[in-house]
């Protein structure tokens, strides 16, 4: 048996690989006067571990801009789905009660912002796309 004191190997969560490159690519495009506030609200979740994999799946959604400039309804559907997964990790809200949160709401908005810079997607723009989302609760 051989052992390298050296250089101790852990094994590497290739879900943290992933959240760091899909951020590097997030902040290639978003807005740099956010960089702060998308470090600080998600970015640095990835050091819980109930927060990883809903972290990397609100990431991978937030790091293809183009899908929200070519199909905003259906992205904006997605990102609500990955957004209330990452807030509600212990799954305990149903899907047609995180439309009826304005909390939910609000970050969504909020995400528009400071990862897209789209402040005109507003509350009545975003219900409109999620109306109906919620019949038959998955």
């Amino acid at each position: 048996m051989k052992w390298d004191v050296f250089s101790p190997r852990k094994p590497r969560d290739k879900r943290l690989e992933e959240i760091r490159k899909l951020a590097g690519r997030i902040e290639k495009f978003a807005p740099p006067r956010y960089k702060g506030e998308r470090t600080s609200r998600y970015y640095n979740y990835h050091t819980l571990n109930p927060y990883v994999q809903p972290l990397l799946e609100l990431l991978q959604v937030l790091a293809a801009p183009e899908r929200l400039r070519e199909r905003e309804k259906e992205t904006v559907r997605t990102l609500f789905a990955r957004l209330k997964d990452f807030y509600d990790v212990k799954g305990r809200l149903l899907l047609s009660e995180a439309l009826e949160d304005e909390r939910l709401l609000r970050k969504m908005e909020e995400i528009l912002l400071i990862f897209f810079d789209r402040p005109d997607l507003r509350k009545e723009t975003l219900r409109g796309h999620l109306k109906g989302m919620g019949d038959g609760d998955s």
